[in-house]
């Protein structure tokens, strides 16, 4: 791997076949965020918008499992 650093970017330079999806996926998701302009009680209640949601969706699954 190779890094430079260019003014206010960061270039990385990979071999073919050396860089896990879950990496890309990182950078992606870096490089998205620092464009936000959501501020923290937004994603806050975003998170807890979606942790209901699943919760809701699934606890009865969850629950009578462990009644097995």
């Amino acid at each position: 791997m190779i890094a430079t650093s260019i003014d206010n970017k960061v270039i990385l330079e990979f071999e073919v076949g050396n860089v896990s999806q879950n990496l890309i996926d990182l950078l992606s998701m870096m490089e998205i965020t620092n464009k936000s302009q959501a501020s923290d009680e937004d994603i806050n209640q975003l998170a807890d918008e979606i942790t209901s949601g699943w919760w809701e969706k699934n606890k009865n699954r969850l629950l009578n499992e462990n009644r097995r």
